[in-house]
């Protein structure tokens, strides 16, 4: 991934935070663009900037970072990235993550980390999802196996997203940020498997109106062998969300 030829967009209504971001952005040789709401944001994002990835606080006058994101993902459901920056009251993880964010970031936040993810957010699928021995061991592995996709995802037991599944779950519930092996299997169509390793995002272990108990996974790496099926499937699904909730 070549940092010279990408854009970065900072939104926040503090002036030091938007100075902060774009030194260290600018120092890893991205280019990068500011403004101080979400109004001005999007105003950005149309006007041909070709931005790739938008790092956004939630809570500002003048447009907070939530409509923001709504807009954006109307606009292009892809492009640009969105990571959140918060302090976690704003939006629960789950429907940020619902809403298309790719990662959310408390403040104060971790520069090394804020690098790491934004580097691996611009990475092509294909790339980022490839097993790499240098991963971090999985502490859980989760075994499911369901009917079929689309019957999984009408039940809200299961169900993709860009960057990752919602599973259900009724016991052996993770923590967020484990990591985890899984292996989803679908017993009406035998070639079908989906395996590899993710982090946790998010965890639901009470059942409410947005579906049953679950978590919801991004994932690290797939098996090579159906790594390419999922990246086609969610290209056809078109789907905004990061990690469905349901």
């Amino acid at each position: 991934m070549n940092a010279i030829s990408k854009t970065i967009l900072v939104v926040d209504d503090e002036e030091g935070i938007r100075e902060i971001l774009t030194a260290i952005f600018e120092r890893k040789g991205y280019k990068v663009l500011s403004a101080s709401n979400g109004k001005e944001g999007f105003e950005l994002v149309k006007s041909g900037n070709n931005i790739d990835l938008v790092i956004s606080d939630i809570q500002m006058p003048g447009g907070n970072g939530i409509e923001f994101l709504d807009r954006v993902k109307d606009n292009n459901y892809e492009v640009p990235i969105v990571l959140f920056i918060t302090g976690f009251a704003d939006i629960s993880l789950e429907d940020a993550y619902d809403k298309g964010a790719e990662a959310v970031f408390a403040k104060p936040f971790n520069q090394k980390q804020l690098l790491s993810v934004v580097e691996r957010a611009l990475t092509p699928k294909e790339e980022r999802w490839a097993p790499r021995s240098d991963r971090l061991p999985s502490n859980i592995t989760i075994r499911l196996k369901f009917p079929g996709f689309g019957t999984s995802r009408s039940a809200k037991v299961m169900n993709l997203g860009r960057g990752g599944i919602f599973v259900a779950l009724e016991e052996g519930f993770p923590k967020i940020n484990d990591s985890v092996s899984f292996k989803i299997e679908f017993t009406d169509d035998l070639t079908t498997v989906i395996e590899g390793s993710g982090i946790v995002r998010w965890v639901r272990i009470v059942k409410n109106q947005d579906g049953p108990e679950g978590c919801g996974i991004e994932f690290a790496d797939l098996n090579n062998q159906v790594r390419l099926k999922i990246i086609e499937l969610i290209n056809f699904l078109k789907t905004r969300q990061y990690i469905p909730k349901n």
